[in-house]
């Protein structure tokens, strides 16, 4: 059903064939042994770019986050890989509240950006051109929405804040 709702966005934005591909799993092996969730996730990148031998039809953004390696994952198709991954974003995850950012590094000229709320992807995402200023600012609104029923006392919010005024900041700034 998600693929199905993506799609129907991107044709609803005239973007044809926009959405989720083919998803490709992991293995019990990757629930036990987790040190090969990394390599897994590498390995269904490969089989996924092998659908297009040229590397002229697609370019992937990879998104994951800060737990089960992937950013380890995301690296190495950086990597390897350089010419049809235009990027890396991986959403800090952890159980202390407010948990550092890392700074943003780049591997082969593509850049690796860490962020806590999709409203801070979204500002990234148009710095780099990978996305409109429309597109952002629907993340900004999306955001403000899913929110609407969390205090506004909470890190959420202080977070989401921080990332909004970053996003309008690069509004006027341009």
């Amino acid at each position: 059903e998600t693929g199905k709702a993506f799609r129907k966005t991107g044709e609803e934005f005239g973007v044809e064939q926009w959405g989720l591909g083919p998803v490709l799993y992991g293995s019990v092996a990757e629930w036990i042994i987790q040190d090969r969730k990394g390599l897994r996730k590498f390995s269904n990148f490969e089989r996924l770019i092998n659908q297009d031998p040229t590397g002229e039809i697609m370019e992937y953004i990879y998104v994951g986050d800060t737990g089960e390696l992937d950013q380890e994952a995301g690296e190495t198709m950086l990597r390897e890989y350089p010419e049809v991954v235009k990027a890396v974003f991986l959403h800090v995850v952890s159980e202390e509240p407010l948990p550092p950012i890392p700074e943003s590094k780049l591997i082969n000229g593509r850049p690796v950006i860490f962020f806590r709320t999709y409203v801070g992807a979204a500002v990234n995402a148009k710095k780099l051109g990978l996305v409109s200023e429309s597109a952002m600012m629907r993340v900004v609104a999306a955001a403000q929405q899913a929110l609407e029923s969390v205090s506004r006392t909470s890190d959420k919010w202080q977070d989401i804040y921080k990332d909004v005024s970053e996003a309008y900041q690069l509004l006027e700034s341009e």
